[in-house]
């Protein structure tokens, strides 16, 4: 993602963009750098971000200030609105500004890169009790105001191949396939667990929301495990996946932490209230939660190594491993964090389980359920024609 930079020593020039609410651009060589930045990247991201570098000869210190470019069709002018606090401090950090990154000019123009995708997601854990999913950069007005935005990045881990390779079949890098088998594979995996099929999906079947919200479980939980933890596998349910009518019973699936002698039994729900996917969620995990040292033996070569994506791994899970529990939970009744966090506190069926083991919580607010899996058919649809072509 581009962002760009303007630095300069006017105290002015700070204050303009230290304020709140939407303005317009009026000096004429900034409208003209915007304007370059705005024609070259506003197709290629939803953010265009506008920092200004403000550093103080006297204190030598800087002041960064950070907002949001728009082009204002009616009035055909450039505006900027400031973001919050949560934006410009990750904004800040991405881009390492450290009191150093300034120039002592009036006037500056730099564009810089920030890595990867604007619309990743990443772990926000603003309280213990819940570890929030969130994407990056966006607010829920943002997605709210367009839900394609969230839909199209969900379903773009859905429909990843590596993702697919990794958690619905028992692909490993080390068998060195060949492109075309590979792609084959991805195919067969994706008829398997019942993301494609010839006649299209059927997005009312229960099953397919099951394993939704399984397929995206792994794939956000892979990439959220501790980074203490250096020996890390996980052990996907859907690679037993064989027709896409029946689910597959029993633990969603589970991860060991080797080195650290955990082990989580992770459980998947997919509904419109989050109160009735803790409460679903609960009664799944007290029912599968007597796992034995045999159940799990006799599935081991399965487990995935997170960091190099192995299989068949000669691992031996601890006879002293403590056990814990992860919830992954979709709903689209709730947009607001502090919603979300009051359900979490006031369930009495997860208060109870936590008394008994420690629990992670994940929640995936979808916004509009019917709207999601509207846009994952024809997305469905696109993939089938695509790899039948």
């Amino acid at each position: 993602m581009k962002v760009l930079m303007h630095y300069t020593t006017s105290s002015h020039v700070s204050s303009i963009f230290l304020r709140s609410g939407t303005k317009t651009f009026t000096e004429k060589e900034r409208i003209k750098k915007v304007s370059d930045f705005y024609d070259k990247f506003h197709r290629l991201q939803n953010h265009l971000y506008f920092i200004v570098s403000y550093f103080d000869l006297g204190t030598r210190t800087p002041i960064y200030s950070v907002s949001n470019i728009h082009f204002d069709k009616k009035t055909s002018k450039f505006k900027h609105s400031k973001v919050s606090a949560n934006t410009k401090e990750l904004i800040c950090e991405e881009l390492g500004l450290n009191g150093a990154n300034t120039y002592d000019k009036e006037s500056y123009y730099r564009t810089f890169t920030i890595e990867g995708s604007e619309t990743e997601f990443e772990n926000n854990k603003k309280d213990s009790n819940l570890n929030k999913i969130k994407m990056k950069f966006f607010t829920w007005d943002e997605l709210l105001d367009c839900n394609e935005i969230l839909f199209n990045e969900i379903n773009e881990k859905i429909f990843n191949k590596e993702n697919v390779l990794k958690i619905a079949s028992t692909y490993s890098p080390a068998n060195k396939d060949t492109d075309d088998l590979k792609q084959k594979k991805y195919l067969d995996a994706l008829k398997a667990i019942g993301f494609i099929s010839k006649t299209g999906v059927n997005t009312s079947r229960t099953t397919l929301h099951g394993d939704i919200g399984e397929f995206l479980m792994h794939t956000m939980l892979s990439q959220f495990l501790s980074e203490q933890s250096s020996e890390k596998y996980i052990y996907p349910k859907l690679v037993f996946k064989t027709s896409p009518k029946m689910p597959i019973y029993g633990n969603d699936g589970t991860i060991y932490l080797k080195d650290k002698k955990e082990i989580y039994y992770l459980e998947a729900k997919f509904y419109g209230d989050l109160n009735k996917a803790i409460n679903k969620a609960v009664v799944s995990l007290s029912e599968h939660n007597e796992v034995t040292q045999e159940e799990l033996s006799h599935k081991i070569e399965l487990f995935r190594n997170i960091r190099t994506d192995m299989l068949n791994e000669v691992i031996e899970i601890d006879e002293n491993v403590s056990e814990n529990l992860v919830l992954f939970l979709i709903c689209d009744n709730y947009t607001g964090y502090n919603d979300i966090l009051n359900v979490v506190k006031e369930n009495t069926k997860l208060n109870d389980l936590k008394a008994k083991f420690n629990i992670v919580l994940f929640v995936l607010p979808i916004i509009n359920k019917s709207d999601f899996l509207n846009l994952f058919n024809t997305k469905s649809k696109n993939v089938w024609e695509e790899l039948n072509a």
